[in-house]
């Protein structure tokens, strides 16, 4: 099968589970746990379990489609497991926002749309970052930064708003952070144990950025706009540093956008 048919038969199957979605109830299950000397509770809604079935969708399709590729080598999990990332997370965001658009009919459908048109251009950007001589490999990697990028924000926001107690929401926050610092951190077969440990580092980062941010109450995007700096100067560090780049120019670069982005972020937080 062509990959552009891998992919709109992934997009088409992604699309029906969204709509399905909205059609199907399942119960919430509450879990009561003592944790760090204090009761916890854990609510496992509809709302995550469609969210993370639907994201296992996109990722194992996603394995499909990049696997097809002639160089992708077939013995390398750890590489190829960089390229599924996108996809899965971008649908389990899609899912959560697109349940609070439901009650809007014509929004919940532009949504619906827009979640498979950015599916889509993910597969095929994820396909064509594969092999580095690709003339589409620019572009496509630049795509998926931005996307990426843009994921981190939607997350951060959507974790923050929520309240919860920093030994789940910083959790939360280190998990999709190591997730996304994957892709973005890609730097060829050879350097995929460093790249999953830089990915590891960067995920700690941000567990305690979040950590200490829930103790000053701002609001959502703010929150979200500050964690995005932390995880943009950690990814970034790595990456020239992945890349032997890391020089003294790249780091006063890297400076001068923490301090402005550090200026905004004080100057319209309360």
């Amino acid at each position: 099968m062509p990959v552009y048919e891998r992919i709109s038969a992934l997009v088409s199957l992604t699309l029906l589970g969204l709509v399905a979605y909205s059609l199907i109830e399942l119960p919430s299950r509450a879990i009561q746990l003592t944790l760090l000397g204090s009761p916890l509770t854990l609510v496992i809604s509809q709302w995550w379990l469609m969210a993370l079935l639907l994201g296992g969708l996109a990722a194992t399709g996603t394995r499909a489609v990049v696997y097809a590729h002639p160089s992708l080598p077939r013995r390398a999990p750890g590489y190829a497991l960089t390229f599924w990332v996108l996809p899965g997370l971008l649908v389990i965001l899609a899912t959560l926002l697109l349940y609070r658009l439901a009650p809007a009919i014509g929004w919940w459908l532009a949504g619906i749309g827009g979640a498979g048109l950015l599916l889509w251009l993910v597969v095929l950007a994820e396909y064509h970052t594969i092999d580095p001589r690709d003339p589409w490999y620019e572009l496509s990697r630049l795509w998926l930064n931005v996307v990426a990028y843009g994921l981190a924000f939607g997350f951060f926001v959507v974790i923050y708003q929520t309240r919860a107690r920093s030994i789940l929401s910083a959790t939360e926050v280190l998990l999709v952070s190591g997730l996304l610092a994957a892709p973005l951190l890609r730097a060829g077969l050879s350097q995929v144990p460093r790249t999953w440990l830089f990915a590891g580092i960067a995920a700690l980062v941000m567990g305690q950025s979040t950590w200490a941010l829930n103790f000053w109450r701002i609001p959502p995007l703010a929150a979200g706009l500050c964690l995005l700096l932390v995880f943009y100067v950690t990814t970034g560090l790595a990456q020239q540093q992945l890349l032997g780049r890391l020089t003294r120019r790249a780091l006063v670069e890297f400076a001068v956008v923490t301090a402005a982005g550090l200026l905004v972020f004080l100057r319209y937080a309360p």
